[in-house]
């Protein structure tokens, strides 16, 4: 009996737990930046709508978005890049800069001594939330199209060899996809953003400062976006999210800071890259949140 009712107390005090690290991500900033994200990707859709109505004709990229299949991957090739990239450094200075920079990190380490399962909690629950933006984010852009679809009405004429039928922001350039490609690109969207947590943590509890936190997480992307015009473009991480998320190439000019990312190679090996890379950051992370410079007061 004794086992039982420690049983069910040890899994009220887990429900309390993840409760808590969802509570977490519940604050202005990180709904701001996830709500502007969703009304980017949806206003660029109504726009782009709305100007093939105008001439006459839609784009098989811009009309395959009222598909639900389509509008999610278009979501993840979003949120895979730099505003997922934005979203995933806002959790962390929030989530993460922030209770260091206050000594709450040492407080909760009082109770929680295993740093390993504390940084765990707050990635899994900022993993299921982003998926979550995804998700809300195609949905979105669907109902937006599918308003418009009825709005204005528009046949849909095939492409031609002039017209690239490049988007406001690029991310109207999914074309039609099945739900396998849309999955594939939602999974991978998940792992990319895995990466830029797992790096952002990385820079929070090496500064100690939300500020830093912040430029540090988006940063080294922008300051490093235009090597890829150089012969080491194809070694750069942008060019191996660009080819795991099969990104095509004109969408990626007005959609993200990587520029001209090819997307060449094999997707397993860059898909590798990326995990390794992840996987790296992460175990370094823990390493520095383990460390004893964590728990002392600020200076």
């Amino acid at each position: 009996m004794s086992g039982t009712v420690a049983g069910r107390r040890a899994r009220y005090r887990s429900t309390i737990v993840w409760k808590g690290e969802f509570r977490a991500l519940r604050v202005p900033p990180v709904y701001l930046t996830a709500v502007l994200l969703i009304l980017a990707t949806a206003a660029a859709g109504a726009q782009k709508w709305w100007g093939g109505a105008e001439f006459g004709f839609q784009h098989p990229t811009v009309g395959a978005l009222v598909e639900p299949a389509s509008a999610l991957r278009a979501a993840a090739w979003q949120s895979s890049t730099f505003g997922g990239l934005l979203l995933a450094t806002v959790i962390v200075t929030i989530g993460g800069a922030q209770l260091i920079e206050s000594g709450t990190w040492g407080v909760l380490r009082l109770y929680e001594h295993r740093s390993h399962v504390l940084h765990g909690r707050r990635l899994c629950a900022a993993v299921v939330f982003l998926a979550l933006v995804q998700l809300a984010n195609g949905l979105t852009l669907w109902i937006v199209m599918r308003v418009m679809a009825a709005l204005r009405p528009t046949p849909t004429r095939p492409p031609t060899a002039f017209d690239t039928g490049t988007s406001a922001l690029g991310v109207l350039d999914a074309g039609s996809a099945g739900w396998g490609e849309a999955l594939t690109a939602t999974a991978g969207a998940l792992l990319v953003q895995t990466l830029y947590l797992s790096l952002g943590w990385c820079a929070a509890a090496l500064l100690r400062n939300s500020i830093g936190a912040l430029a540090l997480g988006i940063g080294p992307w922008i300051v490093t976006a235009p090597l890829l015009l150089l012969p080491i473009g194809p070694y750069v991480p942008h060019a191996w999210i660009a080819t795991l998320m099969s990104l095509p190439g004109e969408a990626q000019y007005r959609l993200y800071f990587w520029v001209q990312a090819t997307g060449d190679g094999s997707p397993t090996v860059r898909a590798a890259l990326v995990v390794g890379c992840a996987a790296a950051a992460a175990f370094l992370a823990q390493l520095l949140l383990r460390s004893e410079r964590v728990l002392r007061p600020i200076d």
